[in-house]
């Protein structure tokens, strides 16, 4: 009975932050412009701080090549280019890199 009551918090952890977006979107529109901006880009920061630490401890001895990928990642979408766009370009550099200055 303990692990399923471990499974189901930890379930409910993940979850939460994941669903209250959706039921608070109306209260969002009453929000400030600068703290409604906060909220709508809180996701994708803490989606960053997750993946930007991953991409330069994951290629170990050739951590330059993820912060190639990541650089020209940030470099496309700061040119409003198109997110496909972005994740493309970011993994042809880091493979390029990867191929180009292999160790």
């Amino acid at each position: 009975m303990n692990k399923l009551l471990l499974i189901v918090s930890c379930a409910a952890v993940t979850m939460l932050p994941r669903i209250i977006p959706f039921f608070a979107s109306s209260a969002l529109s009453r929000l400030p412009k600068f703290l409604r901006k906060c909220m709508i880009l809180l996701p994708v920061a803490a989606l960053g701080a997750l993946i930007f630490p991953l991409a330069l401890t994951d290629f170990g001895p050739m951590w330059y090549a993820g912060l190639v990928g990541v650089i020209t990642a940030f470099i496309t979408s700061l040119l409003k280019g198109p997110m496909i766009l972005a994740i493309i370009i970011a993994l042809v550099s880091t493979t390029g890199m990867l191929v180009a200055f292999p160790l």
